[in-house]
């Protein structure tokens, strides 16, 4: 029986499908858009339906068939990669690219530093990172879009695989000269006397209003924003306080103004941090080294 595609244009197929657009992928691929167009017009008239929906302007997402070739596509090349990487490369001969989806808030403390002495051990391996809400990071996982991410275990698919790297634990942001700002410690009930400054953001936001409805209390005032650090800045001008779990080296706003972080007197479990997987998936050899060199243990499946 004749296969009537290519490696190639699979290839091309699931670039786009991950990076949501031809010309990201394209970019991420090191070819040319019409090559990447022309390839997946080619799978779609073998395969007679559409894989993509065209958004205007905004790329292009999964039909239903897409998805279903998805997922089939990611498998058959991953295994075809890894045999190839198990026959003729060793160590740091090994080459290729890694989708590290990561949770934008915390991303800046971790993926720097990981990332620059993965890619000083494996030259010919490119990380690309993709920074999202945490809403994003789980339907990036849970879709087959990233191979690997790093975020809080927040609102992962229960069979996720996970390494916890770090525990963080909430703690209160106010301005310098705030009444409370003294204090050793603080508690919810008097934070939600406050005007509270909240990341609007999927899970992230009801994660933060969750630690007040578990004790019945509800913020006074809410102010929303979308940013972390605009979230500080607000706070350090005195517009409100805050609940964070991320904290900077410098206790600042960016243009310099003071903030206060003061830590809970509330039992709140800590936010763990978490480089996680999906089984639904097998894991390329790049994702391999890249979970062994972070977590410090061999990886098996």
């Amino acid at each position: 029986m004749t296969i009537p595609f290519t490696f190639r244009q699979l290839g091309y197929f699931v670039a786009v499908a991950q990076h949501g657009s031809i010309s990201r992928a394209a970019e991420a691929l090191h070819v040319s858009q019409p090559s990447v167009s022309v390839a997946i017009n080619q799978l779609e008239g073998l395969l007679g339906q559409s894989l993509f929906q065209r958004h205007r302007g905004q790329g292009v997402s999964l039909s239903p068939r897409g998805e279903a070739l998805f997922r089939e596509a990611r498998h058959i090349l991953t295994l075809s990669h890894n045999l190839l990487d198990s026959q003729h490369r060793h160590g740091t001969e090994v080459e290729g690219q890694l989708l590290l989806g990561c949770f934008r808030d915390i991303a800046p403390y971790y993926l720097p530093r990981l990332v620059s002495e993965f890619e000083r051990r494996y030259p010919r391996i490119r990380v690309i990172m993709q920074e999202q809400d945490l809403a994003g990071v789980c339907q990036g996982l849970e879709q087959g879009k990233t191979e690997l991410v790093l975020s809080y275990g927040l609102g992962l698919p229960p069979e996720c695989s996970t390494h916890v790297l770090d525990e963080l634990r909430p703690y209160a942001l106010l301005p310098a000269h705030h009444a409370l700002a003294e204090k050793p410690r603080l508690s919810l009930a008097e934070l939600a006397e406050e005007t509270l400054i909240l990341q609007d953001l999927p899970l992230t936001r009801e994660y933060f209003l969750s630690l007040f409805w578990q004790r019945d209390l509800q913020p006074a005032r809410i102010h929303h924003t979308l940013s972390f650090e605009m979230q500080r800045g607000l706070v350090a001008h005195g517009h409100g306080v805050a609940l964070s779990c991320t904290r900077p080296a410098g206790d600042h706003s960016y243009d310099g103004a003071p903030i206060a972080c003061v830590p809970l007197s509330d039992e709140v479990p800590p936010q763990r941090v978490v480089l996680a997987r999906s089984p639904a998936f097998p894991l390329s050899v790049p994702a391999r080294l890249f979970v062994e060199q972070v977590t410090g243990r061999p990886v098996t499946a």
